[in-house]
């Protein structure tokens, strides 16, 4: 069954009013609503009529009211928003969904996690260089993996969501730096790639040669470095070449996997994965599908100017063997504002009538309400196309 959902940021359902924006939220059409509880940095310029400060600004971390007793097996503990202080409007909405009668589903962002990996850089991912990453935490940390799983079990068994959504699964390093030369995108890819303590142990256990990959990587970075031309190779083609690089991206792979699977095993409700739009080589957890077989058991994003990733890309469709059923799409509201409308329309009906498993577009509080109409139609129609 096709299902229409909105993303909705927790503070922004807060500020705009709980009562009103559901009320709003399902008068568009939706049936569900994905609530972000945690992310991540933010900045937002929110439109519509509203109260409080028209940007809102964070530097992520939990937007509800962790139970401490489910995080005792982990040294990592869960840094609740400052905004926050001592509100927990999370029960709030989530009664105020159930006398609607609207699915929701709770979304999580994982290793993109700013404030944790500064908090506890030795569970944050690395450069070839051995600099600390800012924005990302290792996959194949053990307390990394205890605080995700902990805090699945935290929502699932309090909440009874429909489903939690996993966004921010990554293994880059995340590590930014100034430079002023075209370096490439295979220099980036291989900067991206994390060295941290974890996942050199874990890469070692699997039988591979992590030093040879490292001398690898720094030399092929320091060609480019030393004043060679750009480094434009793939990942894919690059892997091809150095069968120890091949495996030690493939034991960061593994480690997604893991994480998602620990995670998966521990919550009491579906689990969904939430992609970005471009999944490059190995960004897709080699993840069973039996254990995220529902609607939406795979989110992507889907821009209306570009073409179906999910449809295109073998990573995807290919390591997870995945039916269009347990998909959904995501329209960002930067896309809609873009486009024509009836462009927006046109798609969601193609893809309601092409046996995707729902679409979701993001996000209210950024969405313009002269964008509301338009919403309702293109949902309207879908609807009816699915049936």
């Amino acid at each position: 069954m096709f299902t229409t959902g909105i993303l909705a940021d927790i503070w922004n359902v807060v500020d705009f009013g709980i009562e009103e924006s559901l009320d709003q939220i399902q008068s568009l059409g939706a049936q569900s609503i994905s609530l972000r509880v945690t992310s991540s940095r933010v900045s937002q310029l929110r439109a519509g009529e509203l109260d409080a400060p028209r940007i809102f600004r964070s530097d992520g971390g939990y937007f509800f009211q962790p139970d401490k007793s489910k995080y005792s097996n982990t040294r990592i503990k869960p840094v609740v928003a400052s905004w926050l202080k001592s509100r927990d409007p999370l029960e709030q909405i989530v009664e105020a969904c159930q006398k609607r009668d609207i699915e929701l589903r709770l979304r999580i962002s994982t290793l993109e996690s700013p404030v944790i990996a500064a908090r506890h850089p030795e569970a944050a991912s690395k450069t070839v260089f051995g600099d600390v990453a800012s924005e990302t935490l290792s996959a194949a940390n053990r307390d990394v993996v205890e605080l995700f799983r902990a805090t699945v079990i935290d929502l699932s068994n309090r909440f009874a969501p429909a489903a939690i959504e996993v966004d921010g699964l990554t293994f880059h390093s995340g590590a930014m730096y100034e430079q002023e030369f075209d370096a490439g995108n295979g220099f980036h890819l291989l900067m991206e790639l994390s060295f941290d303590e974890s996942s050199a142990q874990s890469a070692i256990s699997r039988g591979v040669d992590v030093e040879a990959v490292t001398r690898w990587v720094r030399v092929a970075l320091q060609k480019v470095l030393d004043g060679g031309d750009p480094l434009e190779t793939s990942l894919e083609e690059m892997a091809a070449e150095a069968l120890p690089l091949k495996q030690y991206i493939d034991s960061q792979i593994d480690d997604v996997t893991s994480l998602v699977e620990q995670m998966s095993g521990a919550a009491n409700c579906p689990i969904s994965l939430r992609m970005g739009a471009f999944l490059g080589y190995g960004c897709m957890p080699r993840v069973n599908l039996e254990a995220l077989a529902h609607d939406r058991g795979v989110i992507t994003e889907f821009f209306l100017a570009c073409p179906d990733e999910c449809e295109c890309n073998p990573d995807l469709a290919g390591a997870m063997n995945l039916e269009r059923s347990y998909t959904g799409r995501e329209i960002p509201a930067i896309g809609i504002d873009r486009d024509t409308p009836q462009r927006l329309v046109s798609e969601v009906r193609r893809l309601a009538a092409s046996g995707v498993g729902g679409v979701v577009i993001a996000s209210y509080g950024l969405i313009s309400p002269n964008m509301h109409d338009t919403i309702k139609q293109a949902f309207r129609y879908a609807a009816r196309d699915s049936r």
